[in-house]
């Protein structure tokens, strides 16, 4: 018995997975289904209504509600099949849920991409602005649900930016590979994340590391053999409903090194590192938004700038322009010391030409 689930933010690929898995007579249970059933039985259109009634169905039966009506349906069809792909896993208190019911039986499978690669893919699908919401504010709204832990915790994690044979020929291999069990007593055994990249290639993902991109004690970049001298400053209010440790995560997963020191009504850090801020940068492919938001906010040897605390919360980078975070803001103001703000921000956030750092290979 081998219980696989998907997560990923829109336009990831997440129904191509279901797609491939049903082509192979794999049953397919769908927890958007729990949330368009939920909409028909309020009268509502599911296609204008899915956001709101699944904010709506968490806030009324509890963070796991859509994960807990799942699982009779997933229960039934193991009755007869070995297999079941779950489609649309969005936090990880439903992560928590399917780890107790099937225990080492269940693999979760991130499906990511770069937000342009999937802004793209559902304009050509007419799907960019469903409920009169954009990309962007539902990529917010899963991150709000948990979905970035959710992503973070998974067992495999495949990366979808080639055509769509290729992500079809991985998704494939990782579903056989699930049916001939290999997978499943890889993912029990704790040796970290399996990830497979744009090449097909399996690699072990231990969740301490970065990349290679950490500083070194002296301060010079692994990566290019440079010294940067930097004093970062981060606040971050702490609302009286907050968990002021929570807070202090949110600072902890931009800036790990970071020292915090406790404010009345705000936590402040110090750290001399940018280098898992820049990777999640390069990640999220927002360099050239880095870069104006860099420069646009420049005094002297100084930049500052303001991040989403909610994105944060789950280890992602999101500028605060225009709108306020309703969970409040990070404010972070680098100095740099050596051997100027432009080298540091190129070294930070690289420019970029055809979507690729200058550079890259």
């Amino acid at each position: 018995m081998t219980v696989i689930a998907t997560v990923g933010l829109p336009g990831s690929g997440k129904g191509e997975a279901a797609t491939q898995a049903e082509d192979l007579g794999i049953p397919v249970v769908t927890m958007g289904d729990v949330i368009r059933q939920a909409c028909r039985d309020r009268g509502l259109d599911p296609a204008e209504h899915h956001g709101a009634v699944a904010q709506a169905l968490r806030e009324e039966n509890g963070p796991g509600a859509i994960a807990e009506a799942s699982l009779p349906q997933i229960e039934a069809h193991l009755q007869d099949e070995d297999v079941v792909l779950v489609d649309g896993v969005r936090s990880g208190v439903e992560v928590d849920q399917f780890e107790e019911a099937f225990g080492e039986d269940f693999v979760l499978v991130s499906i990511e991409a770069p937000f342009e690669v999937r802004k793209d893919r559902l304009t050509e699908r007419g799907r960019d602005n469903l409920d009169g919401e954009s990309l962007e504010d539902r990529d917010e709204r899963e991150l709000g649900f948990g979905m970035g832990e959710a992503m973070e915790r998974a067992d495999v994690r495949i990366e979808n930016t080639e055509s769509l044979e290729a992500f079809q020929e991985r998704i494939r291999d990782v579903i056989e590979t699930e049916i001939d069990g290999d997978l499943g007593a890889a993912a029990g055994s704790g040796d970290g994340t399996t990830v497979i990249d744009e090449g097909g290639t399996e690699t072990d993902d231990d969740a301490t590391t970065d990349g290679g991109r950490s500083p070194t004690d002296d301060g010079t970049s692994p990566t290019d053999g440079a010294v940067y001298k930097v004093d970062v400053e981060v606040t971050a209010p702490v609302y009286p409903t907050e968990v002021t440790d929570r807070v202090a995560d949110a600072i902890h997963n931009l800036f790990p090194e970071a020292e915090i020191e406790h404010r009345e009504g705000e936590l402040a850090g110090t750290a001399h590192s940018m280098e898992r801020f820049s990777e999640l940068l390069h990640e999220r492919e927002i360099l050239d938004t880095a870069r104006d938001q860099f420069f646009a906010n420049r005094r002297g040897d100084t930049v500052s700038f303001d991040l989403k605390k909610q994105a944060a919360f789950e280890g992602l980078v999101n500028f605060a322009v225009g709108q306020p975070d309703e969970v409040g803001e990070l404010h972070v103001r680098v100095r740099v010391d050596e051997p100027s703000v432009e080298a540091y921000v190129d070294h930070v956030a690289p420019r970029t030409e055809d979507g690729r750092p200058v550079g890259s290979e």
